[in-house]
């Protein structure tokens, strides 16, 4: 019984929502201002983004393992909570701002600019992130996720660009591109695996 309630979908959706309470918690306790909102709720969605990219080749790295199947099945909603931690972000940005003309005179500086790609994208998988999406929209749907890896850069580029010290980026993404490396090399040596058996 447990079990079954550790492994379900909603106390999986409220351990994701944990830093969001403890972030808006500090805020509203005065231990954290508008500033150390937007930086902590930027960096969780870019958190939850490497998540979700990461489940795929992971689950490829531990192919027959049970809990890969878990985790994939989880990936929606890792997604989902990454967009809600960029709405977070950018919501705390468009506040502390508190001037359209001063957010559009930003917005075309490359470190903004890359902001506004990576939310705009994630914006657009939201809205496709459902079932009927999915049996609706054939290949299209597919095809759509692939700005997934658009939101990837952009979000690397926006924290790089954004920030002096490029350490906790270069951190947060290196594994990331050594699991999409990993994917990659597996998916050209799958053939001539496949090539040698018969």
């Amino acid at each position: 019984m447990v079990l079954k309630i550790l492994l379900s979908r909603l106390f999986f959706m409220l351990v994701i929502a944990i830093p969001a309470i403890i972030i808006l918690a500090r805020y509203a306790s005065g231990v954290g201002g508008l500033g150390w909102v937007l930086d902590a709720s930027g960096e969780w969605a870019v958190r939850l983004l490497i998540a979700t990219l990461a489940v795929t080749p992971i689950r490829m790295m531990f192919r027959g393992q049970h809990w890969t199947a878990w985790l994939f099945k989880r990936r929606r909603d890792l997604g989902m909570a990454a967009f809600l931690y960029a709405a977070l972000h950018l919501a705390v940005y468009m506040i502390r701002q508190s001037n359209l003309h001063l957010i559009l005179y930003e917005a075309p500086y490359k470190e903004y600019l890359m902001g506004w790609v990576a939310f705009a994208t994630m914006l657009v998988l939201a809205i496709v992130s459902n079932d009927w999406s999915v049996h609706h929209m054939g290949t299209w749907w597919k095809w759509l996720q692939r700005f997934v890896y658009v939101t990837a850069v952009a979000a690397f580029l926006h924290w790089f660009w954004i920030r002096q010290d490029h350490t906790a980026a270069y951190l947060h993404f290196a594994p990331l591109v050594l699991l999409e490396a990993y994917r990659l090399i597996s998916n050209f040596a799958r053939p001539a695996r496949h090539h040698r058996a018969e």
